[in-house]
């Protein structure tokens, strides 16, 4: 069917006449951003491995210095162990030298307490047996008088003891517990036994 257009030239409506150049730059540019999106897709895959072998790499040097940090731990634990054993041998040590020092300072010089009684004993007087334990000590002598004075010798010896600032001040108390006479070759010799607590350490 032919269509005829009898308006004036002035009235037709003008369709524009394609320009080849554009075209041809339209046809450029999708096929930059065709070689783009295909190049695109290479570089990303590309790129995901390499991030994918750094992350790898990383992750064996980490598991590296674990491995690493967990032999030292075990390492320092062995040392950490003799250590404590050390230190409780240390601590039992330093405690069994406080007792020794407290047992030290607390302690009863019985040389010098046994040397008083010796020095303080009237002529007269003399000792069968002497015992000692953790609470006092006990003795045990005899005393033999011409002028019948048994009671009054034992009596010095324990004013004598008490006088004692020495003797004394390791003694709650010393006392004469128990005396018998008995005749030995026509003298009477009156046996006793003094007891003497020790004070509380």
């Amino acid at each position: 069917m032919i269509q005829i257009n009898l308006l004036p030239e002035e009235l037709k409506i003008k369709t524009k006449a394609r320009n080849p150049d554009q075209a041809i730059v339209k046809s450029s540019l999708a096929l930059i951003q065709e070689q783009v999106f295909i190049y695109a897709i290479p570089a990303m895959l590309v790129l995901f491995i390499l991030a994918h072998f750094y992350f790898a790499v990383l992750l064996i040097s980490k598991n590296g210095q674990l491995v690493s940090l967990n032999r030292k731990w075990l390492d320092l634990a062995v040392q950490k162990k003799a250590l404590d054993e050390f230190n409780q041998e240390f601590s039992a040590t330093s405690q069994d030298a406080g007792v020794l020092a407290q047992l030290s300072r607390q302690r009863i010089l019985m040389s010098q307490n046994l040397n008083a009684l010796s020095l303080h004993l009237p002529a007269g007087v003399w000792f069968n047996d002497i015992v000692l334990n953790s609470k006092n000590i006990t003795i045990q002598g005899s005393v033999i008088s011409l002028q019948k004075e048994e009671i009054n010798l034992i009596n010095k010896l324990l004013d004598n003891l008490k006088a004692d600032a020495e003797f004394s001040k390791d003694f709650s108390g010393f006392e004469l517990s128990n005396m018998q006479k008995r005749s030995l070759g026509g003298y009477d010799i009156a046996d006793f036994v003094l007891v003497g607590a020790f004070k509380p350490r």
